[in-house]
């Protein structure tokens, strides 16, 4: 459990260098160096933790330049919501990342965070819809289904595995939806139940469970029943099914986190005008980490921090949205150590990583920031060699309107591939048909 003064020293941490990235006015991709702290192997049993942070990030004010060719035009291009570089921790290669997002630098330090800016598509749409189901379908040419839902339907078992893939959204995003598999939504730790049994189990009762599931079994386990029949009774035995090793009566055992998350009456991070941070998406995670504590057999979990389509009044919300996600993501981390599970320590089990759909224009305009393109993803995990990876994109050679250029060096589904190649231990020929293609992976795994 973080304590307030690890709390209070990592908020306000400078210094400390760490690895490899093209200088910041662009160039050729290096290699991260050795993070301070080795990774880990990649686990036998590994979780999956996709973070969207909606709405598009203005990551320029997250890793923003600090030194070198890209400080001047990230500097007169904001002159009012510029980082200031004392208040940044030093990431080497003239990259700074900013103490808002609280907790992740102490974990940088140790080479526990993977890095990605620029990363993004050769045609970039400015629309969140858009951009959101492109990053959602992670395909060479997109489809109706999502790159983690076509891996549910190679990797899922169709007759079962119906809490291996979980949103504790109460929406089903494109990226979670398979051809013949799909993720669960589970948004609370009760009421993961069959709608009949809310209404009672009196014998006799028009939605009686008990008759219900006694005769879905009997559906699906008798030979040669009728195949529509079967077809129709097979979906809600899996339900039923999932719901049976849901916790009890389809509700989690209760858990007290083991550490403090945003929003927590003794969270030592406040708001920047005093109050409590937002507890929405520390609820979220605090979420999952009681399913893993359950035994639930989750392999990926998908959760969502919106609210960052900064137009307007950037300077306030921005510090306070960081200080919620970089807060949680640390919460969550110093939480799963305390979580052991049939298949080891959750905090060796488990990788987050997070997206947004594009990043925002260099230049603010009236307190806010426009749609960009490029835009930031990162992984965080004790498996991860910590660093910058990719190229950050030359400020000093923007495009027509003003964004930032793509760099082929840091295709989004590069990023997918490494993740369903290494982390998920998918086969490099499936990992490629899932994707479309074979896009080269990165380094962190």
């Amino acid at each position: 459990m973080s304590t307030r003064r690890e709390f209070l020293l990592t908020a306000g941490a400078t210094g400390i260098a760490l690895t490899g990235l093209s200088a910041c006015g662009g160039g050729t991709t290096q290699t991260a160096t050795p993070p301070t702290v080795p990774p880990n192997p990649v686990p036998g049993s590994p979780i999956l933790v996709v973070i969207n942070i909606d709405g598009g990030y203005d990551w320029l004010n997250v890793l923003p330049p600090i030194s070198g060719s890209n400080t001047a035009p990230y500097q007169n291009l904001r002159p009012t919501l510029k980082i200031d570089p004392a208040t940044t921790l030093d990431l080497g290669s003239g990259v700074g990342l900013n103490n808002d997002l609280t907790g992740l630098g102490e974990l940088s330090q140790q080479g526990r965070v993977a890095w990605i800016p620029g990363i993004g598509m050769a045609n970039f749409s400015l629309s969140h819809f858009t951009a959101g189901d492109l990053w959602g379908q992670g395909a060479a040419v997109p489809g109706g289904a999502g790159w983690l839902g076509r891996f549910a339907d190679t990797a899922f078992n169709a007759a079962g595995d119906v809490l291996r893939g979980i949103t504790v959204t109460s929406d089903m995003p494109i990226m979670l939806k398979g051809g013949s598999r799909s993720f669960v939504s589970i948004p609370n730790s009760s009421g993961y139940v069959f709608p009949a049994k809310l209404t009672g189990n009196a014998v006799g009762a028009p939605f009686d469970a008990a008759r219900l599931e006694t005769g879905l079994y009997t559906a699906v386990n008798t030979p040669n029943q009728d195949p529509g029949y079967l077809l129709a009774a097979l979906p809600t035995r899996l339900f039923l099914d999932a719901q049976n090793g849901f916790g009890t009566n389809g509700q989690l055992p209760a858990r007290t986190p083991s550490a403090l998350y945003p929003g927590d009456a003794s969270y030592p991070v406040k708001r920047l005008d005093g109050g409590n941070l937002s507890t929405g998406f520390s609820n979220q995670l605090k979420l999952i980490a009681q399913m893993i504590a359950s035994g639930l057999p989750g392999q990926v979990y998908f959760a969502r921090l919106g609210g960052w389509d900064t137009h307007s009044n950037q300077a306030a919300d921005h510090p306070n949205l960081q200080r919620v996600l970089g807060g949680a993501l640390r919460a969550f981390y110093d939480d799963l150590k305390s979580i052991s599970t049939t298949s080891g320590n959750a905090q060796d089990r488990l990788m987050v990583m997070g997206y947004s759909e594009f990043g925002r224009r260099v230049k603010e305009n009236n307190g806010g920031t426009d749609h960009g393109t490029a835009g930031l993803a990162f992984c965080l995990g004790k498996s991860v060699k910590g660093g910058l990876y990719g190229s950050y994109p030359d400020l000093n050679n923007l495009d027509a309107n003003g964004n930032m250029r793509y760099s082929d060096t840091a295709d989004f589904r590069s990023l997918y591939a490494t993740v369903l190649d290494r982390w998920l231990g998918q086969p490099s020929t499936t990992t490629n048909s899932l994707l479309g293609s074979n896009y080269p992976r990165l380094g962190f795994l």
